[in-house]
């Protein structure tokens, strides 16, 4: 899989919140590892970009890095948005809010057979400011 399609994925569903992005993208099996959620369908993705995209407006999104090895491609990445909804339990904050992460997408072919998806969720909750003072 060419780290074109990736690029061009990511894109979609993130950068424009085209869900068929992922359809197009993943076989309808595909096994799904998402930090900090159950998940082990492409059902899962759907669900966090749609809970994104309905938490966040005026999104960008940006490839930080992006490598391909054997039968893998990994992908470094910045997302940001305006908080004008509901996300979890935190109501809109109107905050602008940079999420970071790293996707790994393990393909046969042109279809991605299994997804790992870290981010830096105490990050996100910290820029919306319900996290206490720690520190």
């Amino acid at each position: 899989m060419s780290k074109q399609l990736i690029a061009e994925y990511h894109e979609r569903l993130w950068g424009r919140g085209d869900l068929t992005a992922i359809d197009d993208l993943f076989a309808p099996g595909a096994v799904v590892h998402v930090a900090g959620f159950d998940a082990a369908a492409v059902q899962s993705v759907r669900d966090d970009a749609s809970r994104y995209r309905g938490a966040f407006t005026d999104v960008s999104t940006r490839i930080e890095d992006l490598l391909a090895d054997g039968d893998r491609v990994v992908l470094r990445w910045s997302t940001t948005g305006t908080h004008t909804g509901p996300y979890g339990k935190v109501a809109a904050t109107g905050r602008v809010v940079t999420m970071t992460g790293v996707d790994i997408f393990r393909v046969e072919g042109e279809t991605v057979v299994e997804f790992w998806s870290l981010w830096d969720g105490l990050d996100v909750f910290d820029q919306l400011g319900v996290l206490p003072d720690f520190w």
